[in-house]
């Protein structure tokens, strides 16, 4: 089986095998892009992506790197907000991740893998952009959807340095890397394994590409120095990641791939078993086995420990992805791997609408924003809620109300018990308590003596003095 594709092979590919795959792919896309905007509307802000407001929100540099510093994510997703005019609904706050997804999409058609067909270039595109989790990550204001575009961007990147090494190239790969790593702090086994295949590949040639590693510094400095803040929530009450092992295994491995991951390995392994003569582009089977191999050592990482979440290997993603693309073999294989994403990604939107399954506070917010509290009591309902900062507390308790014109004064009681709390507000404060479901025949209890709103994990209770 050939591994290389002749130099000009893939601009010489007639249209006729490239127009199929691009009504497809183009439908598929046009189609889920309108579902998910629907189905987007009016979601409210989840804890996570109140932090993003209130970091983002900040009128001086010095209170944004205070903010940002004491967040456990990487910097380089809030400094793009912040430096962006200041959000003033969810929509807004939201849109740059909109973008985020749709640009990765667009960047295997304008920025080509060495000896990528253009029917593959499309192919890859069309999943990139169906891919479920991307549907989650285009409608929160959180960092993912930055990650998956940088991520793409240095898949691309590696592959093109792999095809022909240069120094110019291997700045490039290693600019994209930092920005991955300054993006996610879980994007570095991405570059790690990247650099093991390179060397792998170059062996002593790779030697005279060391000047570009210099601009890894630059995320590795900025790591250390936040090294303190991901030690304690690590090993302090805020860490709730689950571990790897036996039993979410498979969820772990087929994460990037996809939800019909098995589905589209068969398609893929199938077509190639069938058309074998179809040559495999050098340098996307490289990126590709990157991509696996950063992913197993994603999975070691957290294997046993509270360190990774799925979310954290979409880094991972785009080369996977692209591994798909690369096995599958002829223009039938590639239009299976389209229609069945572009179907089940279709499927998804309408009869599982986006919802919010994480903890909020604005549907809480909202309820009290006509009372104009002047006082607001609350508890964000988890352990590590007590290693906030002071002022984080406040900014996070005011948000919603200051967005709205509301000068009302904030004050955190990290306690657990929604009657502790209540007990603390008093009858001159308001009161809004984020609690899991177990603390629910609680939260009913409350709202009938205190005569409160509530729904699902949120309960907002007026100041008894207003009444």
């Amino acid at each position: 089986m050939s591994t290389t594709a002749p130099a000009g092979r893939a601009a010489s590919r007639p249209l006729g095998e490239d127009l199929p795959i691009a009504l497809l792919a183009g439908a598929s896309v046009a189609i889920v892009l309108v579902l998910r905007l629907i189905a987007a509307r009016g979601l409210p802000l989840t804890l996570d992506e109140t932090f993003t407001a209130v970091i983002t929100s900040q009128s001086h540099l010095a209170d944004f790197v205070r903010e940002a510093r004491r967040d456990v994510a990487a910097p380089l997703y809030y400094t793009i907000l912040w430096l962006l005019p200041v959000a003033r609904s969810d929509f807004a706050l939201r849109l740059p991740s909109w973008l985020f997804i749709l640009a990765a999409a667009a960047l295997p058609l304008a920025w080509r893998v060495p000896g990528q067909s253009r029917a593959a270039a499309i192919a890859w595109a069309a999943l990139l952009f169906l891919w479920l989790p991307g549907a989650i990550f285009a409608t929160q204001a959180r960092p993912y959807a930055l990650l998956f575009l940088v991520a793409t961007a240095q898949t691309i990147a590696f592959a093109r340095l792999i095809d022909k090494p240069s120094l110019r190239r291997a700045f490039v790969w290693t600019g994209c890397a930092s920005l991955t790593m300054l993006t996610h702090y879980m994007g570095a086994p991405l570059g790690l394994a990247q650099g093991l295949v390179l060397l792998a590949v170059l062996r002593g040639r790779a030697l005279k590409l060391w000047p570009s590693l210099l601009v890894l510094l630059v995320p590795l400095v900025e790591a250390i120095t936040h090294f303190r803040v991901l030690f304690e929530v690590a090993t302090g009450d805020a860490n709730w990641l689950p571990r790897v092992s036996l039993g979410n295994l498979p969820s772990y491995m087929i994460y990037g791939f996809g939800a019909v991951a098995p589905l589209l390995l068969i398609v893929a392994l199938a077509s190639r078993y069938l058309r074998p003569k179809e040559p495999i582009p050098h340098a996307a089977a490289l990126a590709s086995i990157a991509g696996l191999l950063a992913l197993v050592m994603l999975v070691a990482a957290g294997w046993g420990r509270s360190l990774v979440v799925d979310r954290y290997l979409t880094a991972c993603a785009p080369a996977l992805m692209l591994a798909l693309v690369t096995v599958a073999s002829g223009a039938a294989a590639r239009l299976l791997l389209v229609g069945i994403s572009g179907a089940l990604a279709t499927y998804a939107a309408i009869a599982a609408p986006l919802k919010i399954r994480e903890t909020s506070m604005e549907w809480a917010a909202q309820q009290l924003i006509p009372l104009r509290p002047q006082q607001l009591k609350f508890s964000l309902g988890y352990k590590g809620q007590q290693m906030l900062a002071m002022e984080t507390r406040r900014k996070i308790g005011e948000y919603f109300f200051r967005r709205a014109g509301v000068p009302t004064r904030a004050e955190l009681v990290p306690t657990l018990d929604g009657r502790e709390l209540v007990r603390a507000a008093g009858r001159d404060s308001a009161v809004i308590w984020i609690f899991y479901p177990e603390s629910r025949p609680v939260a009913e209890s409350i709202a009938r003596s205190r005569k409160c709103f509530i729904r699902p994990l949120q309960l907002a209770c007026p100041p008894l003095a207003s009444r």
